[in-house]
Parts: structure tokens; sequence; C-alpha cells
């Protein structure tokens, strides 16, 4: 059964099939809904091993920097999101919470065209 029949708006990512064994992780990654979905297993297809570096390195700390490929986004719009760059164009735009140690994708794909995809109002901290 499709994780998502249970519960349409959410999902747990699932790490690519790689030949290594998955790493230990901290941190859980949810799909915000099913597009995101779609989009990780377009990902996974295209680019497998940039989307299993990027799995292994959010679920160990998805608040943790790495230059050039994760980091949080600036702006008021985007306060408390963050990217991971898998590749040249392809993107994981997400909202992290410390607390529960969850990253819940919110856009996962090309790189958007024109401005960053804003984040739903469900996924950000209340002010």
């Amino acid at each position: 059964m499709n994780p998502l029949d249970r519960d349409p708006d959410r999902s747990g990512l699932k790490a690519p099939l790689k030949g290594d064994p998955p790493q230990e992780s901290v941190w859980s990654l949810i799909a915000h809904d099913k597009k995101v979905l779609r989009g990780w297993n377009d990902l996974s297809r295209d680019t497998l091993e940039n989307v299993v570096n990027a799995y292994d390195w959010l679920r160990s700390d998805a608040m943790k920097w790495k230059p050039g490929r994760c980091y949080p986004l600036r702006g008021k719009r985007y306060a408390g999101c963050w990217c991971y760059e898998i590749g040249s164009g392809d993107r994981l735009y997400y909202v992290p919470d410390a607390a529960n140690k969850t990253a819940t994708v919110y856009y996962a794909g090309r790189h958007p065209k024109g401005a960053i995809p804003i984040p739903p109002k469900a996924l950000m901290p209340s002010v």
C-alpha cells in the first residue's frame, strides 16, 4: 500500500537503492505532498548518486551548512527554510524542525525559473 494513501499530505522520503548500506540517521525527511514525492522519485531516477548523498547529509543533520550545497535561504519570506543543491539545476527546498528532528520537503525538482518556491503556510513557524 502506498503510504500516501493512509495520509495524503505526508510521506517519509526513502533513500534510493544503492549498493551501500544506509547510514545511521537522526533526522526524518518528509514529503509535504504527492508532487514532492514525484519530484523526489524523478530526481532519484535521474541523478541517483547525488540524491543518495543529499539524503545521507539531510538525515544526519538537516540544519548543517555545506558550502555551495546546503544552506538556509535568505529573506523574510523564506525565514526557517533551507535549500540543498542536488546538482546543477536540481534542488530540494525544505523546512527543518529541530525539536522533532524532521525536515519537510516542500519542493523537489529542477531549479525553478524565476523565484524560489514559497513554502506552504502550514510549514512556517508561527510568529
